[in-house]
């Protein structure tokens, strides 16, 4: 059976168990367990995968003289995806205008996320086996350090080859573990899916209806719209919906767990078997869109906080106003290296601070429907993700075709 196929199935029995499960205390505190768990164990095998993979994706990629190209384009297309779903995301917002919605007075305490300084001291910790040691949440240490093992591997052949052949085995041992959590993980959505559901039965979500569908409206056009538009008129006239339907399990495991390291999991699986990539550019790719690429989240981010400035004032918002949001909608997507889960909450909540204005807890409005916002931003997230490999792919030949019947 397709490993899409499994996962959809393990979606609907857990729509069916949120649904029709009574709720209770004992049932809450079990499926939220349960769905924590899973997203763990989807978790599990990503350090390790990334680690091993970088080093060998690296040096194969500066071994074949292709190893500027490869991250330039990548720069580029990280950039531009955010810039255009951003817009696409205020354009929406502004036309469609979203009625306000009531203000919370709340108090909570201030999200915890590395800022600059925290940062740069966690990719480069005065002794480099500490960022192996790193928490599940930020990626990027590792991913430095690797990326550094992997273009020096090259330096001496003879001597670097016993190396090599150490992180290519593991590379491998590490994939075909990920590729275990993948053919079963239909059973982890399962209680995530039953989670979520009764998230949404416990929490009355009927004022924010207008947002839900804004932001539902602006999936639906750029996922079967204009990224099959982009792909089709720029790649050759190429069918781009096989691509979408290889990203298939991908999508679905993003928008149940909200979860970029869960998804990059499914997309390193299904990016090598469904869409033919090459590890030395799918690990290279799909990770630092896990860490820096969340077009998606930017895009949920900026409709949202417009909500927020308009359900705080009752005047007309200023063109200015408009682009500010736009503007910081980019800069905090990128600001989101140790937050693999909840992208727009903490995007949120930066954009009230700086603002300002009796908005430092504006976002609190959003609290009760952020998972299905956050999930949102991970879907786009990962499909991004995922036409960006394919296209670089393409363009510099790491990409094998695969037959739809060839799909897992």
């Amino acid at each position: 059976m397709k490993v899409w196929l499994k996962l959809f199935i393990g979606v609907i029995v857990g729509v069916l168990l949120g649904v029709f499960i009574p709720l209770s205390d004992n049932a809450g505190m079990i499926f939220n367990f349960l769905s924590k768990l899973f997203i763990q164990i989807g978790r599990y095998t990503i350090f390790p995968l990334v680690f091993f993979s970088i080093v060998m994706g690296t040096y194969e990629l500066k071994h074949e003289r292709k190893l500027f190209a490869v991250y330039s384009k990548i720069v580029v297309y990280l950039i531009i995806s955010t810039l255009l779903l951003v817009l696409i995301g205020i354009v929406t917002a502004v036309v469609f205008s979203p009625e306000r919605v009531p203000i919370i007075i709340e108090k909570e305490a201030p999200i915890q996320y590395l800022g600059v300084q925290g940062i740069f001291l966690h990719i480069f910790p005065t002794n480099a086996f500490k960022v192996l040691l790193e928490s599940g949440s930020f990626l990027l240490p590792l991913y430095i350090l690797a990326f550094f093992i992997g273009i020096n591997l090259d330096f001496d052949r003879q001597i670097a080859r016993p190396s090599i052949q150490v992180f290519d085995s593991m590379s491998r041992v590490f994939y075909h573990g990920n590729s275990l959590i993948v053919e079963f993980f239909a059973v982890g959505l399962i209680a995530i899916t039953t989670s979520r559901i009764f998230y949404i039965r416990i929490n009355n979500l009927e004022i924010f209806k207008q947002l839900l569908i804004i932001i539902g409206f602006d999936l639906f056009i750029v996922i079967f719209g204009i990224f099959p538009g982009i792909l089709y008129f720029f790649e050759g006239k190429i069918n781009p919906y096989k691509w979408l339907y290889a990203t298939t399990a991908s999508a679905l495991t993003a928008i149940v767990t909200g979860d970029e390291y869960v998804s990059l999991g499914m997309l390193s699986k299904h990016g090598k078997e469904n869409l033919g990539l090459k590890r030395r550019l799918g690990s290279s790719v799909y990770t630092l869109f896990a860490i820096f690429g969340r077009a998606g989240t930017a895009l949920v981010t900026g409709i949202s906080f417009i909500l927020i400035l308009r359900s705080y004032s009752s005047l007309e918002l200023t063109f200015l106003q408009i682009l500010w949001v736009a503007g910081f909608s980019v800069l905090t997507s990128f600001a989101l290296l140790s937050v693999p889960g909840m992208g727009v909450y903490v995007s949120l909540s930066i954009m009230s601070g700086y603002y300002g204005k009796g908005l430092e807890n504006g976002y609190l409005i959003l609290k009760p429907v952020i998972p299905l916002l956050v999930s949102a931003g991970v879907l786009l997230d990962v499909v991004t993700a995922s036409l960006a490999s394919y296209i670089i792919g393409r363009q510099e030949g790491l990409i094998d075709d695969v037959d739809v019947e060839s799909f897992i």
